[in-house]
């Protein structure tokens, strides 16, 4: 999951084992939740997925913050502004490209494991033991569970 295209919004000297990986659409009202909830408190790696229709618009959004020269700044601003502030230009085959690998791997995580039922927000968080929990979605106050797991607790 660490070779996906994705926005790193990790403070410096976090060990790679407390860091969450986490799928979202940027059109997603639940991941612009989470993300204002959890950026600059939890450790993430933020890979966009375009699972949510209007490929072509979400392709667009989520080109423009990947091409950002500071991404989590344009994450934020995509999130803040709705994408209003997104370029209305195709995004490049190289990113297009990039997101397909995401979405690749998205689906077949799910296709891995029949029990989840896909959505996104998807977050896999890593455990004090290795091992990775995975939360689908996201409401109000997960951000403390998502601590949690992080830190054993």
């Amino acid at each position: 999951m660490a070779k996906l295209a994705s926005v790193v919004d990790v403070p410096a000297g976090t060990p790679e084992g407390q860091v969450a990986t986490i799928f979202f659409d940027p059109r997603c009202p639940y991941c612009h939740a989470a993300f204002a909830a959890l950026h600059g408190r939890i450790a993430a790696r933020w890979v966009p997925v375009v699972v949510l229709g209007d490929p072509d618009g979400g392709n667009r959004m989520a080109a423009a913050v990947l091409s950002g020269s500071d991404r989590v700044a344009a994450l934020k601003t995509m999130f803040d502004t709705k994408g209003a502030a997104t370029s209305s230009a195709p995004a490049s085959a190289e990113l297009i490209a990039k997101l397909a690998e995401n979405k690749e791997a998205f689906a077949s995580i799910f296709a891995a494991s029949p029990a989840l039922r896909p959505g996104v927000p998807t977050m896999f968080v890593p455990r004090p033991d290795g091992r990775l929990a995975i939360m689908v979605g996201y409401e109000t106050g997960d951000d403390a569970k998502l601590r949690a797991v992080l830190t054993g607790s």
